[in-house]
């Protein structure tokens, strides 16, 4: 075992690369290694990074350059950093070396189950330690345990023209059934009520593994796991999401009727460029029979502004359809060009000013939407999940369905006299703001 030894840990990017953070953390526990907050008084700190976007890859080169001053001070303990995730990836696939000199060890994704015996191997040859392999329920949950993100799936298939998650990640892979089960049931034995499936693309869960889309049935086996009271699912790409899937939502009482559906643009030429394998036509098909189908329902989506070849036209088509088809929820961010993407080298890309125009005119217009949704909430008695109660302020803070975690607002509870996290309450909303809302819990 690697007795001992003290690490800290960095989590950068995206839910995804949270999942990966705890297991890893959890593998490095179980070969006897000790967590600790200070990455100045750790043996080793381990940063698992993200390249999706150039801002992400300067914030991860910022975070490894800071603990890189740290190591060099003899003031500190810090003797090892070791470097996950994309940037890794990155920066094998563009052959860089040099960047990164302060850096001990690099592990591709791939070698992150083996990590303990990398480290004796590179650093500490003379400390016994048993061979780990990583094993379902092994997690190290950073976050409160009440909401906790599963990966369903890695990799992706999808090679959209703006994209680097396949060439930094692989092919899409699928987990087995049986074993996000277990992993369902070792996190709801930890206190989860809500689990949030994730994956590049949950809709296409299973397309590898099984053959075809097997969404619906992970889902009939996660309804039965008792303890969990919410499933909601993030990332559905609108090509993937099929008619099994919408039926199965709608009569499962669990399943949060919450659609993220990131549709990046409307404009048929913009899609076919972006290579998204959807048509304007398409979208709205599937917009309206959600609609039909589940109208409790509540939509996220994202879109991207400035892709090479949108103009004023191609714009103003989404600007408008946005606002004839609201979603309630929805993210916008402008294009940046990645290389080694299909995207890099098109022409007619709008400048950066021009898309950054864009996508604030989008999100001004969302404002618009997202108060009207609240305010329509008004008076209503709702279910909310509580994250946290503040016994000197007599409040609570929680979601409902309709609120994801951290990418969406939340329900301000006031003059409660207590409430435990992970509990469900009914509540009365009584305020809005553009994206919270305020309530006060039902009398009993």
């Amino acid at each position: 075992m690697l007795k001992k030894m003290t690490f800290s840990f960095i989590s950068l990017g995206c839910a995804k690369n949270l999942v990966d953070s705890e297991e890893i953390i959890g593998n490095l526990s179980r070969a006897g290694c000790r967590l600790t907050r200070q990455p100045a008084h750790s043996d080793f700190v381990v940063v698992n990074t993200c390249a999706f976007l150039q801002e992400a890859r300067r914030e991860a080169l910022a975070v490894i350059e800071a603990l890189g001053k740290i190591k060099r001070s003899p003031e500190y303990r810090l003797a090892k950093i070791v470097v996950v995730g994309c940037l890794v990836q990155y920066f094998a696939l563009h052959k860089i070396k040099t960047r990164l000199p302060v850096v001990d060890l690099l592990i591709p994704i791939k070698q992150y189950p083996l990590l303990p015996h990398l480290l004796k191997k590179a650093f500490f040859p003379n400390i016994d330690f048993q061979k780990p392999t990583l094993q379902p329920n092994s997690r190290f949950l950073s976050r409160p345990p009440q909401s906790v993100y599963i990966k369903i799936a890695e990799g992706c298939n999808n090679r959209c023209a703006y994209c680097l998650i396949p060439s930094l990640r692989g092919k899409l892979r699928s987990k087995r059934i049986d074993d996000l089960v277990s992993e369902v049931l070792g996190v709801q034995k930890l206190g989860a009520r809500e689990i949030i499936l994730i994956a590049q693309d949950v809709a296409a869960y299973g397309l590898d593994l099984y053959g075809r889309p097997m969404l619906a049935e992970l889902l009939r086996q996660l309804c039965k796991i008792g303890g969990i009271r919410w499933i909601r699912l993030l990332y559905l790409h609108p090509a993937h999401v099929t008619d099994d899937l919408l039926k199965m939502m709608q009569q499962e009482p669990k399943i949060c009727k919450y659609l993220d559906l990131p549709i990046q643009h409307i404009n048929n030429k913009i899609l076919y460029r972006m290579g998204r394998k959807t048509s304007r036509e398409e979208i709205i098909f599937l917009y309206d029979k959600v609609r039909a189908l589940m109208p409790e329902a509540v939509l996220r989506t994202t879109v991207m502004t400035g892709f090479p070849g949108e103009g004023e036209t191609e714009f103003a088509e989404l600007l408008t359809f946005l606002r004839e088809h609201p979603f309630e929820r929805l993210g916008a961010f402008s294009f940046s060009p990645e290389k080694g993407t299909a995207a890099y080298k098109m022409p007619a890309k709008a400048k950066k000013e021009t898309a950054e125009q864009r996508r604030e005119k989008i999100m001004k217009q969302q404002k618009i939407i997202s108060r009207n949704f609240n305010r329509s909430l008004l008076g209503q008695e709702v279910e909310v999940l509580v994250d946290a109660f503040f016994r000197g302020k007599k409040s609570a803070r929680g979601r409902m369905f309709s609120q994801a975690p951290e990418v969406d607002g939340q329900v301000i509870i006031s003059k409660i006299a207590a409430a435990k996290p992970g509990e469900l309450l009914r509540v009365i909303i009584t305020g809005i703001g553009t994206y919270d809302l305020m309530a006060v819990a039902r009398e009993p």
